[in-house]
């Protein structure tokens, strides 16, 4: 990896994440020691800007833009138009960059188009401004610049700016903000993964847009992590097997998930989603685990080369075998995380409409996401051909 680049949006909406005791002016410190300070930096200090209609390099250091944020008044810049933003920071991103952007992600015209027409974001929110984010990220992944966006929440103190350019002012209500992480596709699965492992990165939604562009279908089968039973392996696949309900056999494989957004990732969540089907054998799901949190003293020599480019290790369990030749079939449907249309709303005039929220940000994500779509059904397609 390259340098690290860490945007900060300044406009005046974001004035509120850092006035007083807020979430924010203490997880984004945090975040920023971890980045520099630890596996998850690249070569050198951290590159700062400010970010509203243009860009400025923050002159110091990481510390100084630490006690900066929490001490002096930043967030003083007129609105900003967020596909003008997200062009900027892909122009200032190298191939071998990672770029970070914190932002409240509001979709907006400039202050004096509002002025002249005071429901124009909520008139072309779901038309123009969307197009022009999902204009801005098609060019993205010509250049194959892959996104994650992580979300969080954060007590908020100051002034709320409405679609309308209206004030509300907020004592300490949450609000959302967001981080972005843009960069070369394979080097944002490495960052995301380190990021996953960082104690204090808890995020509420987590998305990825252009990390995932086929379905998963290899694998690596271990000759003798949890091995039960008489097996052995040809082409990756079970021969030779004996088994029984009284004398079950047991096989693990390894694979890389490391496209698939964390939250749809977690072992949890595969547990209860993945799907299993078999052809003319009885088999079951014995535990699903992170390679990071396997008991290494348990692999021999040779297996622990499997962990290097693998994320995830699936144990399974043969009860029964009805013919010479068996499949087991696992598959991960394709579904996309929707929760991000809960946090959006269209009308944010008044106080109750607020908390949790973000304006049009169902329209930002659904344009970034239709840059990236793909036609695969399945996140996973794994078969694994099964011989007595």
């Amino acid at each position: 990896m390259g340098k690290v680049n860490f945007f900060m949006e300044t406009s005046a909406s974001m004035a509120g994440y850092f006035n007083g005791p807020t979430e924010f002016v203490k997880d984004i410190p945090n975040l920023l020691v971890d980045i520099e300070g630890r596996e998850l930096g690249g070569k050198g200090p951290l590159k700062i800007y400010y970010v509203a209609d243009s860009l400025t390099l923050y002159p110091k250091t990481t510390k100084d833009f630490i006690r900066d944020i929490s001490t002096t008044r930043v967030a003083n810049e007129k609105s900003s138009e967020m596909h003008k933003i997200l062009e900027m920071i892909a122009s200032k991103t190298d191939s071998n960059d990672i770029s970070i952007f914190v932002s409240d992600c509001i979709l907006s015209y400039p202050d004096n188009i509002i002025k002249s027409n005071p429901e124009i974001n909520k008139q072309k929110a779901p038309g123009e401004l969307k197009a022009l984010v999902k204009n801005t990220f098609l060019k993205l992944k010509k250049q194959d610049i892959s996104a994650s966006l992580y979300g969080f929440s954060s007590a908020f103190f100051g002034n709320y700016f409405t679609y309308q350019n209206g004030k509300i002012k907020l004592n300490g209500e949450q609000r959302p903000y967001y981080v972005w992480v843009i960069g070369n596709k394979e080097l944002v699965t490495k960052f995301n993964k380190q990021l996953a492992s960082v104690n204090n990165f808890k995020p509420v939604i987590d998305l990825n847009f252009g990390l995932f562009e086929k379905t998963i279908e290899d694998f690596q089968t271990f000759f003798a992590y949890e091995r039960q039973g008489k097996w052995e392996i040809k082409d990756k696949g079970i021969a030779n097997m004996e088994v029984s309900k009284k004398q079950p056999s047991r096989f693990a494989i390894a694979v890389d998930l490391s496209a698939l957004p964390n939250s749809i990732s977690a072992p949890e969540y595969l547990t209860s989603h993945l799907k299993k089907s078999s052809e003319n054998l009885d088999f079951s799901i014995k535990s699903i685990q992170l390679v990071a949190d396997l008991d290494k003293s348990k692999l021999k020599p040779r297996e622990k080369e499997y962990l290097e480019n693998n994320t995830h290790v699936i144990v399974m369990e043969v009860t029964d075998i009805y013919k010479d030749k068996a499949n087991i079939d696992l598959k991960l449907p394709l579904v996309y995380d929707n929760t991000y249309k809960e946090m959006s709303t269209m009308d944010d005039r008044t106080l109750d409409a607020i908390p949790g929220k973000t304006f049009a940000f169902e329209h930002l994500i659904d344009g970034v996401r239709e840059a990236y779509e793909n036609s695969n059904d399945n996140f996973i397609h794994i078969s694994i051909p099964v011989k007595k």
